[in-house]
């Protein structure tokens, strides 16, 4: 799978055990209940987070992906989910993926004992979400500079970026991804000592004109979800904005 950062350079995952089995996981799973209801779990390879969804309870929670590592047990991996509403709800989850599409999830709550969510059991891959695509060509357009609107400016160098507006200064780290047909913008803002304090993600669209003496670079950024069935906008306004480059400096 292919994420391009911000700085337009393509990263390929690792070929390691833990990024081949994180790329086999990659997608939708679903476990049928027994009053005919189904729970699903999502797992995004590019964002690392793991998306659980119960339509019995309309329950969904999302989860941001840490802690990746082997069991002694054939294809079988732990990891550590945080919920990303409240950090203080954590879930070990392990997997073992029993075939291409077939995976066992064991999903405990961290500080219970001995007690399974309503997530664990055995998921068969949803073929409608899940099926393997190959990886689109690599973006030709590159977010970096400065773009403004009359109240904020986004600063984005590489895959940095600082946010100014009337709450002042934030930063973080940001991604721009493919996500099925639409590109998607995370930021992920930062803390002290590196610790994530929130995060938001984006359809990200942009356009490009010129003018006698500049190039005019708009990126469109609606707020929103990456949810089981695709991106879903919040309904909050789309934020616009715009970069100025001199034709002379773009030279």
């Amino acid at each position: 799978m292919l994420l391009t950062l911000l700085s337009g350079i393509p990263v390929l995952a690792q070929n390691t055990p833990a990024e081949r089995f994180k790329n086999r996981l990659d997608g939708a799973w679903v476990k049928k209940e027994k009053d005919g209801s189904s729970t699903i779990i999502n797992y995004n390879y590019s964002s690392n987070d793991i998306i659980m969804f119960s339509d019995a309870q309309g329950v969904q929670e999302v989860y941001l992906c840490s802690q990746f590592s082997p069991t002694l047990r054939e294809n079988t991996w732990y990891m550590v989910g945080t919920n990303d509403m409240v950090p203080f709800i954590r879930m070990n989850i392990t997997m073992r993926l029993d075939s291409d599409n077939e995976c066992y999830f064991t999903i405990r709550e961290e500080g219970i004992k001995n007690e399974d969510v309503i997530w664990s059991g055995k998921y068969v891959r949803m073929t409608e979400y899940g099926e393997k695509k190959a990886p689109k060509e690599e973006k030709q357009f590159v977010l970096d500079g400065q773009y403004k609107n009359d109240t904020m400016t986004l600063a984005f160098s590489k895959n940095h970026f600082i946010l100014t507006d009337d709450k002042g200064n934030r930063s973080g780290l940001a991604a721009l991804y493919d996500y099925e047909d639409i590109s998607i913008l995370e930021l992920r803002f930062l803390g002290k000592e590196g610790k994530l304090e929130s995060l938001l993600q984006y359809r990200f669209e942009h356009s490009i004109t010129e003018t006698d003496d500049a190039i005019l670079v708009d990126i469109d950024m609606t707020p929103g979800k990456i949810k089981i069935h695709g991106f879903k906008a919040s309904g909050e306004p789309k934020l616009v904005l715009t970069q100025k480059i001199a034709k002379e400096t773009a030279e």
